[in-house]
């Protein structure tokens, strides 16, 4: 029989990459989360959502929608039941524009619910969905897994604390995996900045970058973070084990973006903005809940933000298939 994976934030954009791969490779899925694709709505396990199988281009007899909330641990408790393996990626990030307190109470509090009824359903393991923002501005690029862990935003925190619970129940027997991907691109994200880079390469306006555009920004496709989380779930010896994710050899942020204009054979060309001027920008948005980025992305955005991926490559057997250009080409030939 084939075995049953509980993924969290299921319907959200990597959440639907996870169980496409999932169902590709012949497990059954109980995919967990607030809103799953298709309306209706399941009301707990066992009751999947109106037209929610099909949302994500899966069969429906391999997907079963359950809606729930990861702060309420009763939801969590029952989703898995009889499950094998978690993937937890359910989180909320800066954009969604959430106090810190609500931003903890399902970053740290839901990962807290997770493990526990992982554990006590008898789960043979957690892969945890971290971040590489974690480390904040990386002293050393790139930047391996035992670099200081230094946080620059409420989001960074929360990771470093999800993550800690993680280690914590690790010590109590339960096998957990850490993955810390950067900002992960493909068909069907929803990052506005980025978004807005590629809508004003296809209609051939300025593309405006922060700085001059020489540092290294390391992304990485949805597809390449799947099917490391398949991997996270199976190997023996990544339990206990935190593992960065991304693109291999990323170029400068200006040659990425200079590479997919031309590519796509857009008229745009591309502009720089002084990165005191954004800040200052962003300083008179952000009362208004108009800035795009937040005070950590400006940080990292203008950094060389590169991530070493030896250790996943060596001990998870995994490979990135997508580089950053092609992953962002994917991205732009997927927008409406």
């Amino acid at each position: 029989m084939a075995r049953l994976c509980l993924v969290t934030g299921a319907a959200g954009f990597l959440g639907r990459s996870l169980v496409r791969a999932l169902v590709a490779r012949g497990d059954r899925v109980r995919a967990f989360d607030l809103h799953p694709p298709g309306g209706g709505g399941g009301t707990g396990v066992g009751a999947p959502a109106v037209g929610g199988g099909t949302a994500v281009g899966t069969p429906a007899a391999k997907v079963e929608w359950v809606t729930g909330d990861v702060r309420d641990a009763e939801a969590v408790r029952r989703a898995c039941e009889g499950v094998e393996l978690v993937y937890h990626l359910a989180a909320l990030i800066p954009q969604r524009k959430a106090g810190p307190e609500t931003m903890r109470a399902v970053n740290v509090g839901g990962t807290a619910n997770v493990l526990e009824a992982a554990r006590a359903a008898g789960a043979r393991r957690v892969v945890y969905l971290s971040s590489v923002e974690v480390y904040g501005v990386p002293k050393v690029v790139p930047c391996p897994e035992d670099a200081p862990r230094s946080p620059l935003g409420e989001y960074a925190r929360n990771k470093i604390a999800a993550e800690d619970l993680c280690r914590q129940a690790g010590e109590r027997g339960l096998e957990v995996v850490v993955l810390r991907p950067p900002t992960i691109v493909g068909p069907g994200l929803d990052e506005p900045f980025l978004l807005g880079i590629l809508q004003a390469i296809r209609l051939g306006k300025p593309v405006t970058l922060l700085g001059r555009g020489q540092n290294r920004f390391q992304f990485v496709h949805a597809e390449d973070v799947a099917a490391a989380c398949l991997l996270a779930g199976d190997k023996p010896e990544a339990a206990g084990q935190d593992y960065n994710l991304g693109s291999a050899d990323p170029p400068s942020v200006g040659e990425m973006v200079a590479e997919v204009i031309a590519r796509v054979g857009s008229s745009s060309t591309v502009r720089s903005v002084p990165v005191p001027l954004a800040r200052m920008m962003m300083k008179l948005l952000m009362p208004f809940g108009l800035s795009p980025l937040q005070p950590e992305h400006l940080a990292i955005a203008t950094a060389d933000y590169v991530f070493s991926i030896e250790k996943a490559r060596t001990t998870l057997g995994w490979e990135p298939r997508w580089g950053n250009v092609e992953a962002m080409l994917d991205t732009y030939r997927a927008l409406a």
